[in-house]
Parts: structure tokens; C-alpha cells; sequence
């Protein structure tokens, strides 16, 4: 590696002041739990026509795996490099600063695409809400750019306040959650009309084992953020315990709470997973009265879905910010990117981006009357105005995950495995990546619908771009190394 310039050694993020409860705030809130576990599991049950159906934690279940092992070799990178690029510089230590620049650029590109789904379903989720509970009208578009205001104060105050604020809803409406999932559990098993393993049973999936893999595609995506915990390596002082450290704990929590979710949502409608895959929020479902609930608990829920999406919205962007900033600091982007706000130590146009990309989005669907197609297979009726996109973008960004993890796993398999201590676990975990990556491939490919095409033709499109940009510019010479600082010495 060529030395680092003077210039990338003067860049940071300011003084590391966050502890390990704010990197897991980070890492939880960038997941969304709930918001994930709620919204993304009629994905699972049968989007576009394929799924799990009634084997929806097995399909969770097997995604854990994966992720887990994802989690593991991501942790032994954040070991041995202090950085705020995370994947940008994992990728770039193991294949190179070009496919480092590639794909790391893919998946801080696609988690600011992916950032306006938030607004969109949180509009459409509290527009349906004030009009059954109180028969108030208020247009989705006009929530959803107060929504996309409010997010912009609360990162204009700065990560400390942001992650705590993260952290308190997130928790808050985790609880709620499983309590309410407890209680379907228990009414559910009772009568015995479910047995207690078959949500685990893949004879529970119409599509037998394609289904279970299928759901994979969505069932990678709900864990997705967890990885953001590394973005604030520069920001906390011991950066080689609390991001790995950060990591698990936070897919350790997530794996729970997302099995206990699945598992009474399949339980409540009986392994019906036609009626899962029917319903946009279906633990919302059974909660109505006549169900498992009661009118007040389905008002109480889904302020606790909207509470999550707002947390879920903060943490992206605060990582997503810290991903545009590595890039820029390395001359992958341009330079009006590393610039940072002393008083409140936030990267000043990495924030901006994906606030002002999330009320274009909005406006623009609105106008267009919901930019894609909103025809429904089946049914007469049209989609509301934001969800085509909404799943649209959803599917890209679970389809970028899967081909990012799987590339860091396995570029951890040459250079960090000839510097780790425990090569054999390591060899495991990051395999385990790998295969998880190309199932997801292949399950999403398989027999998909031509929207599953055209964003892998953009994925592809946009590699190329990036690998002929990087190579014209090395050309020139204005093509620099990662900033990321290898550290030495390894503590287990």
C-alpha cells in the first residue's frame, strides 16, 4: 500500500467520544427491528408470489446463519482496521482499491436509495392510521416531508444525541412488540390446532425449500444495518471492542426478536401464509379486535412501527453519511463530502444527501402517482401510491446486501485470513457469507419478476462505471489509497 497523504491524514470525524452503548445504538437503530420484523415479513411469506408461506422463522431462522457468519468476519475486520469506511475499506484491503471503490460506492449508494422507502411507508402508515382512529384526512406525501424535516433537526444536533434518541425508541418499541407476540403465542398454541415446531417444519412452505430460500432475499435485508456499527469506528476511543462487539450483540438481538415475531405472526393466522403475505403489517392484523387484540393495542403498535421507522431513518443516515465521507477523504468522491461540522461533528453534505434524496423521492411519486406500475396481481385494485417503490427499492437493497456481504466474506478468506488468529473459524464464518450471498442470488433470480432484472442489470451497470472511472483516474494520477489505518496488533 502506498503511503496516505498528508491531506486524508488530516481528515477525521473529531474526537471519539461514543461509547459502546452508542455504537449498538447505531447498529440496532440502523436495523429497525421492528419496523423490519413487521413490514418485511409478508416479503418473506409470499412476495411476488414466492416465499416461505407458514415457514417464515425457518426461512428467519437460516438467514440468522448467514448473518451471523457475516457478522463474525465482519467483526475480525474491524480488529485489524480503524475506519469509518467499513465495507468501502474492507473490500479495498482484500481485492484492491478499485473493487473497494466498486462495490463499497454500490452499498452506500444503495443504502441512500433505499433511505427514502422510510418517509414513504411511515406517510402512507399514519395517513391509513389518523383516518380509521379519528377520521382526520391528511395526505401521505405532506406526512412524509414533515417526517423527512423532523429526521434533518435531529441530525443537525449531532450523533450523540442521535444515537441515544435511537437507542430509547428502538428499545421501546422492541418490547412492546414481544410483549403483544408473547401473548399470541401462548392463545395460539393453546387450542392446538398449530403444533409447536411446524413453523420450523419446510412441508409449512407451499414452495417447499425454493420458498425458504426465497424468503432469504428478504430475510438478509431485515437484518441489514448491523454492519453500520463500524461507520463510527473513528468516533469511540477502543474501536477494536466496541464495533466488533457492537456487531454481535446487535444480530443477537435482532435474531430473537425476529424469530419470536415470525413465529407468532405464522401462529396467530394459523400457517396460513397467503394471509400473511395479504396483510401490509400482520402482526397489526392480529391485533384488531376479534383477533388477539384490541382497538387501543393496534393504536399502541402502530406508534411503536412508526417510532422504529424514525429511528431506523436517523441511524441510516448517520452511517450512510460516514460511508460518503470515506469515500470523498479518499478522492472517490468530491471533496465538499469530508467537510464536517466542528460544533455538532457531522459530515455536513453526507447528511444533506440522502435528507434532500428522501423528499425528492416523495415528491416525485406523488406527482407521478406512484412512479411504477401499482397494478396488483389478482385483484382489481391498485397498490397505494408508495408502495411500488417502496417494494421496488426494498428488493434492491436486499439484492446489494447480499452481493456486498458475500464479497467482503470472501475477501476475508485471502488477506484477513493470512493476518487473523483464528483462521479456522474464520474460514467457516466467511464461507458461510459466501453461500448465503449466492443462494440469495439464485433464489431471487430464479423464475423473478423482470424488476428483480433491471436492478440487477443497474447493479452491474454501475460496477462497471465505477471500476472505468477508477481506472481513468489512477491514469491521471488523482487516484489515491484507503485512509483506513491498519492496526497492528490483535487482542482476542
Amino acid at each position: 500500500m502506498a503511503n496516505l497523504t498528508s491531506e486524508q491524514t488530516r481528515l477525521t470525524l473529531g474526537a471519539r467520544g461514543l461509547g459502546l452503548t452508542d455504537v449498538v445504538a447505531q447498529a440496532l437503530g440502523a436495523v429497525g427491528p421492528v419496523f423490519g420484523a413487521l413490514t418485511f415479513l409478508p416479503l418473506i411469506a409470499g412476495g411476488g408470489g414466492a416465499g416461505a408461506g407458514g415457514a417464515v422463522p425457518l426461512s428467519i431462522l437460516f438467514s440468522a446463519a448467514a448473518v451471523f457468519g457475516v457478522a463474525w468476519t465482519l467483526s475480525r475486520f474491524a480488529r485489524r482496521l480503524d475506519t469509518t469506511g467499513s465495507v468501502y475499506d474492507y473490500i479495498s484491503r482484500s481485492f484492491g482499491d478499485r473493487a473497494g471503490t466498486a462495490f463499497g460506492s454500490l452499498s452506500y449508494f444503495a443504502t441512500i436509495l433505499g433511505i427514502a422507502t422510510t418517509p414513504l411507508i411511515f406517510g402512507g402508515y399514519l395517513e391509513d392510521f389518523l383516518a380509521s382512529r379519528f377520521g382526520l384526512t391528511a395526505p401521505w406525501w405532506l406526512i412524509s416531508l414533515g417526517f423527512v424535516v423532523v429526521v434533518a433537526v435531529v441530525l443537525a444536533l449531532g450523533v450523540s444525541i442521535s444515537t441515544r434518541a435511537q437507542l430509547a425508541l428502538t428499545l421501546l418499541s422492541m418490547l412492546t412488540v414481544i410483549a403483544f407476540s408473547v401473548s399470541v403465542i401462548v392463545r395460539g398454541l393453546a387450542g392446538g390446532a398449530v403444533p409447536a415446531q411446524a413453523p420450523f417444519d419446510v412441508g409449512s412452505s407451499t414452495g417447499g425449500w425454493l420458498g425458504v430460500c426465497w424468503g432469504l432475499l428478504y430475510g438478509l435485508f431485515i437484518f441489514s444495518g448491523f454492519e453500520s456499527a463500524a461507520n463510527l469506528a473513528e468516533e469511540t476511543p477502543n474501536p477494536k471492542r466496541s464495533v466488533p462487539r457492537a456487531m454481535l450483540i446487535t444480530v443477537g438481538l435482532v435474531t430473537t426478536f425476529h424469530l419470536l415475531v415470525a413465529y407468532a405472526t405464522v401462529v396467530g393466522f394459523g400457517l396460513d401464509g397467503g394471509e400473511v403475505a395479504r396483510y401490509p403489517v400482520p402482526l397489526l392484523a392480529l391485533a384488531a379486535p376479534g383477533s388477539f387484540g384490541a382497538a387501543w393495542l393496534v393504536d399502541l403498535l402502530t406508534v411503536m412501527v412508526l417510532l422504529d421507522i424514525f429511528a431506523l431513518t436517523v441511524a441510516i443516515c448517520v452511517g450512510g453519511s460516514r460511508g460518503l465521507f470515506a469515500l470523498a477523504r479518499d478522492g472517490r468522491l468530491p471533496a465538499a463530502f469530508t467537510k464536517v461540522s466542528r460544533t455538532r461533528n457531522i459530515p455536513v453534505l453526507g447528511v444533506t444527501v440522502p435528507v434532500v434524496w428522501m423528499a425528492v423521492v416523495v415528491i416525485a411519486v406523488h406527482v407521478t402517482g406512484g412512479l411504477l406500475s401499482r397494478a396488483q396481481e389478482g385483484s382489481d385494485q391498485l397498490a397505494p401510491e408508495y408502495m411500488p417503490v417502496f417494494s421496488w427499492l426494498g428488493g434492491l437493497q436486499g439484492l446489494v446486501t447480499a452481493i456486498t456481504w458475500g464479497t467482503v466474506c470472501l475477501g476475508a478468506l485471502g488477506w484477513l485470513r493470512r493476518r487473523d488468529s483464528r483462521r479456522g473459524y474464520l474460514v467457516g464464518a466467511a464461507g458461510l457469507g459466501v453461500l448465503a450471498g449466492c443462494g440469495v442470488l439464485f433464489a431471487s433470480l430464479y423464475h423473478a419478476p423482470a424488476s428483480v432484472y433491471v436492478a440487477l442489470a443497474l447493479v452491474i451497470a454501475f460496477l462497471i462505471f465505477s471500476v472505468a472511472q477508477s481506472t481513468i483516474q489512477r491514469r491521471r494520477g488523482r487516484f489515491t489509497v484507503s485512509a483506513a489505518r491498519l492496526v497492528d496488533s490483535e487482542e482476542d
